[in-house]
């Protein structure tokens, strides 16, 4: 299970070190693509290849199924992890999530994403008064 959340920089080459105890959950192999609420998804390539199983049991004849698949796997690229456990986002990934300098990189359960701090702050400050209320729909759906 992923989980935490961590702070980190992304340098003028776009490397940013993701930390160790994710990293020993992912593997050596990750995709990296476009994710929701202006975030990037790190995937395990054993997870991400379950994820592609499901998305190919959508049928392709409906508007929204296409559109979310071409969302994700446009902006899909495998990557490993170099010496110093740092990953390269491209420019258009790093367009895509609003990166500068400062990132938050959080685990969620079988993802890492990758947020600029501006829209992690921006997505805490947001939803954090309704948490309470999600919680019960979450656990409360009886």
């Amino acid at each position: 299970m992923l989980m935490g959340e961590y702070h980190n920089n992304l340098d003028l080459k776009g490397r940013v070190v993701i930390p160790s105890k994710l990293r020993e959950v992912l593997g050596d192999k990750i995709v990296l693509t476009r994710g929701l609420d202006n975030s990037l998804f790190l995937y395990s390539v054993a997870t991400w290849n379950t994820l592609l199983e499901k998305l190919d049991t959508l049928a392709f004849t409906e508007k929204d199924n296409r559109n979310f698949v071409r969302f994700l796997l446009s902006g899909a690229i495998t990557l490993e992890f170099d010496k110093q456990g740092r990953i390269i986002i491209p420019t258009y990934l790093q367009e895509f999530a609003s990166l500068e300098k400062e990132v938050v990189i959080i685990g969620s359960l079988d993802r890492v994403e990758i947020w600029s701090n501006k829209n992690w702050n921006e997505f805490m400050k947001n939803n954090f008064n309704r948490l309470s209320e999600i919680s019960c729909n979450l656990f409360n759906s009886n």
